[in-house]
């Protein structure tokens, strides 16, 4: 999918200048910056929201076309006049057609529709047949010509919505359905795309459901399973290639079903969030179920049982498939673990297999050639045809993995980080992030904080942690240099720029000790910054060549302010090593202050404090460095590739199925 945020800019000025003009374009270029100034308010630069709306405006009046809305009603008249009056006063006469079907209400009922203004033709039910047949009386009488829009009585339409249903409709190509933002009465939201209920699995649910309607990842467009049938923009050809409802649904599951059906025919389903109506079902509706929706139930699973629940991610031999999926290969900690995955998962005997859009690295021995590809579109296409677990490892890889496993496959995110963290400033791209964590996944994640975390996003996570190599590792017979013991008058940290890392504290709490300091030694691979702080810098050691640093060192430091793990302090413990670390939230699992080493408030004077106490201290220095190394010893590879290759067999077998933490809402089978 391609959406605003993705478009370059060229493009993004080509298309304000055709729906806006050369004046719509100057005002963008001159308030930009502004956009994120207080003067936004005063200059009505709009939410994200608003300016997709206006730009779908934009495009209607150039290519907009017209479309018949399909209500299906049964009984009271009232809410149908109400919906009817909200699509006329948002929408052009001359575009949209309405066809309301009736499921053979009463006569009174049927004289109140007759009496309702801005109906283009009533279509009357000889029996009342339930809601896929009723429905499918209003999409015959549809003109041939024209998309569709299937509308709920209970629904009010709110200025832009069709506008910006029909835009992402042909935004793009693939697109066959797209569905709205519902609210509730109160506001809240109802609906914004359609998961299957992890809580409840016969059912499937609304996400973001009762958050507000601002909330944040509900803002952003996305591809989802399915939408409800309570608003759904379908395209004419999409109908053609498919048909209409499958009519063995009396009532539920029939709108599931035809988004499955598009799916498979090669479509995709699209969430438009600017797409707002409100939908007046009641938010505590009742619990008891009828006859006909546990024959919808029945029907549905009689069919799609084996889809969901039946993948086979086995080769012929009972190997499991896994292919984890990243963005580059370069080095890092995450890359790392993932590449140790796929090694130990390939020399326990499983098709463990990289695809990247980077190429082989030349950091790291990978046991498997990486199966490179030059953008996200030609890896979705390749690993769709895979019956595979499919491991998404960042977030910008999620929506790859995810579509890719609507149809094949089974989808697990391996979350490293709540990636949130990485824009602190950028409000988009953290509603991106977590609009990322979809439920069809499985997830696992390394990290405790991270698990927590996710499971405010409303998911459940397998904690599998990063290993160590304590082979590598390790305390040294005789520390570097000759025979020489640990030395007693250097600090050893990670030499990067990244600002999680927050090196700068590190730096001034060095330089907060007292003459004479000892010698500050930095490693990683931006040698600039020795000669910037002063510092001794050793470039892209190897590990063995880390590990003699860890041996050297009479104190490690570590000062982020956030990781996923945090795996160097670990490494140091494994080698006997002295450390000082902030809590950085992803250390908290193997981080005990006091105990294994020392966690001061991230402040130089602190961080200064800490360091100088174990300087001053070989005694306490060697008891922190013992019980690190009883605690590294919990994180021995061979322990988390069991923990990964049980968790991984799990899915295979289809036992396991991660709950949404929110109560399953099983009684709304539609709707």
């Amino acid at each position: 999918m391609r959406d605003d945020v993705s478009l370059s800019l060229r493009e993004r000025i080509a298309l304000t200048y055709r729906y806006f003009g050369a004046r719509g374009v100057a005002l963008r270029l001159l308030s930009f910056p502004l956009r994120y100034t207080p003067l936004r308010g005063r200059l009505r630069l709009g939410s994200r929201i608003e300016n997709s709306q206006a730009a779908a405006r934009g495009w209607y009046r150039v290519d907009g076309r017209p479309v018949t809305v399909v209500i299906p009603t049964y009984g009271d008249p009232r809410l149908v006049a109400d919906a009817v009056a909200s699509i006329r006063a948002t929408t052009p006469r001359a575009r949209v057609r309405i066809v309301v079907c009736d499921d053979a209400s009463a006569p009174e009922h049927v004289a109140g529709l007759r009496a309702i203004k801005g109906i283009d033709e009533l279509v009357l039910g000889d029996e009342n047949a339930g809601f896929a047949i009723n429905a499918n009386r209003g999409l015959r009488a549809a003109d041939a010509r024209h998309d569709v829009v299937l509308l709920n009585a209970d629904t009010i339409a709110l200025r832009g919505w069709l506008e910006c249903l029909q835009r992402d409709a042909y935004f793009d190509g693939q697109v066959g359905i797209v569905g709205a933002k519902l609210l509730y009465p109160d506001g809240r939201i109802q609906h914004a795309g359609v998961p299957r209920n992890r809580g409840a699995p016969q059912w499937f649910d609304h996400r973001y459901r009762f958050k507000p309607a601002d909330h944040g990842p509900a803002n952003v467009p996305a591809r989802v399973l399915a939408v409800t049938g309570a608003c759904m923009y379908v395209k004419r050809e999409l109908i053609e290639a498919i048909g209409l409802l499958d009519e063995r649904y009396p009532m539920a599951y029939e709108d599931v079903d035809w988004c499955l059906r598009a799916w498979q025919a090669g479509y995709c389903v699209m969430y438009a969030p600017a797409a707002t109506l409100r939908h007046l079902e009641s938010a505590t509706r009742g619990t008891e179920l009828g006859d006909r929706e546990r024959a919808s139930q029945a029907a549905f699973w009689e069919r799609w049982d084996d889809f969901f629940d039946r993948r086979d991610v086995r080769a012929p031999d009972g190997r499991l498939r896994v292919i984890y999926v990243t963005e580059d290969t370069g080095v890092g900690g995450g890359h790392r673990d993932i590449f140790e995955h796929v090694n130990r998962l390939r020399a326990r005997g499983h098709d463990a297999r990289l695809f990247s859009l980077g190429g082989q690295p030349e950091w790291f021995d990978l046991d498997v050639e990486v199966t490179t590809f030059e953008d996200y579109t030609a890896l979705r296409a390749a690993l769709a045809s895979e019956d595979a677990i499919k491991v998404a490892t960042w977030w910008h890889t999620a929506s790859v993995v995810w579509e890719a496993s609507v149809l094949r496959g089974i989808p697990l995110f391996f979350v490293q980080d709540i990636e949130t963290s990485y824009y602190p400033t950028d409000e988009l791209m953290r509603d991106r992030v977590g609009a990322s964590y979809q439920h069809e996944f499985h997830y696992m994640t390394i990290s405790g904080w991270n698990s927590d975390r996710l499971r405010d996003y409303g998911v459940a996570s397998v904690l599998i942690a990063p290993g160590i190599d304590l082979e590598t590792f390790r305390p040294l017979a005789a520390a570097v240099g000759a025979g020489q013991p640990r030395r007693e008058d250097m600090l050893l940290a990670l030499g990067r720029t990244n600002p999680l890392k927050n090196l700068p504290l590190t730096i001034d709490a060095w330089r907060a000790l007292p003459e004479p300091r000892p010698e500050l030694c930095l490693f990683g691979i931006e040698t600039e910054l020795g000669a910037r702080y002063g510092a001794r810098y050793v470039t892209a050691p190897s590990d063995e060549g880390v590990n003699e640093l860890f041996n050297a060192a009479t104190v490690f430091v570590q000062t982020s302010t956030h990781e996923g793990f945090c795996l160097p302090p670990l490494e140091a413990m494994a080698t006997g090593g002295a450390v000082v670390c902030t809590d950085a939230h992803g250390n908290r699992d193997f981080c005990v202050d006091g105990e294994n080493c020392l966690i001061p408030e991230p402040t130089a004077a602190a961080v200064s404090g800490a360091i100088a106490r174990l300087l001053g201290d070989p005694q306490l220095r060697e008891r922190l460095g013992e019980a690190g190394r009883v605690t590294a010893q919990d994180y021995t590879w061979e322990r988390r590739i069991d923990d990964l290759e049980a968790f991984l067999r799990e899915l295979a077998a289809g036992t396991t199925r991660p709950p949404v933490t929110a109560p399953p809402r099983s009684a709304a089978p539609r709707g």
